[in-house]
């Protein structure tokens, strides 16, 4: 995508204010930067694309993304700070996205280690579905919902201990979300759009996309983080098949409040899945200590 030189960028600086340092991923329709703002002496991430590198499709939604992340605020959201346009070395044009630099690694590098524990996981889960709920009362769709675009960091220590959640998770990425105005110009390849594994029935059928569709792939990252399994692996085409004959196998061995969340939220029907609020709720429940678990099931 693209033809931008991340080499040839660093040390390079864009609207007299950020400097660019170090690649540090790809995300939407351009490359991120680990950056410094001068002006304010912080640390930041940037997103630059080169205007003449990419299609005019991919430049729409690197203004798209703008738009959108301009209109939310949320902690469990990367913020955005600033956007602007500049001249790159060669004087090639390129536009910037200026967003906080969120100092950890992505959910999918950390499965990679193996699966999370039921407690974390929950955690997680709870802090993105918080995010999505945010982002769904605001009429915005992520449709990219997984583990490379969800950005874990351990939680500030205060007095020795660990204040809050012991992890801060944010959703990133909304390079092909779908904002109040988009939703009405979508076409049908738009709707498609998004990673694979992670897609809803919905998206691999090209329909119109809601909110249920963030909280089936929300469920395909919770799946996975418990299991350290991808529900549907494989290639685009017979991984977008998979789940339009069967919903994911949901192990029992997760216990029946899992289980149940877990099978509701990747139901092949959209209307009969929870909302974001829905899933926040008993994701905060599903936080408890595992003796309480224990005891409520001999009182079932």
């Amino acid at each position: 995508m693209g033809t931008l030189n991340a080499a040839g960028l660093r040390n390079w600086w864009l609207g007299r204010r950020y400097q660019l340092l170090t690649p540090i991923g790809r995300g939407g329709a351009g490359t991120v930067f680990r950056g410094l703002d001068e002006r304010l002496a912080r640390p930041v991430a940037i997103k630059v694309v080169d205007l003449d590198g990419v299609r005019s499709r991919d430049i729409r939604r690197f203004a798209a993304e703008a738009r959108v992340l301009g209109g939310l605020a949320h902690p469990g959201l990367v913020a955005l700070l600033d956007v602007g346009a500049d001249l790159g070395p060669t004087r090639e044009p390129l536009a910037y996205l200026v967003m906080e630099l969120v100092e950890g690694v992505t959910l999918a590098a950390m499965l990679d280690r193996g699966p999370l524990d039921p407690g974390q996981a929950a955690d997680v889960g709870q802090q993105l579905a918080q995010a999505l709920e945010h982002a769904h009362a605001a009429e915005v769709v992520h449709r990219d919902v997984k583990p490379a675009n969800i950005l874990l960091a351990a939680e500030p220590v205060v007095s020795g201990r660990v204040t809050g959640p012991s992890i801060t998770t944010k959703l990133a990425d909304f390079g092909i979300a779908l904002g109040p105005t988009s939703m009405a110009d979508e076409t049908m390849s738009d709707r498609t759009r998004g990673t694979a594994s992670y897609l809803s029935p919905e998206q691999a059928l090209a329909q119109v996309l809601g909110p249920a569709s963030d909280v089936y792939s929300l469920g395909l990252v919770l799946l996975e983080s418990l299991t350290g399994v991808r529900a549907f692996p494989g290639g685009a085409l017979s991984s977008s098949l998979a789940r339009l004959l069967a919903t994911p196998e949901v192990p029992d061995s997760l216990g029946p409040r899992w289980s149940s969340l877990l099978r509701e939220m990747t139901s092949m029907d959209p209307e009969s899945r929870p909302t974001a609020a829905d899933v926040a709720e008993a994701l905060r429940q599903l936080r408890r200590p595992a003796l309480w678990d224990r005891v409520a099931e001999r009182l079932d």
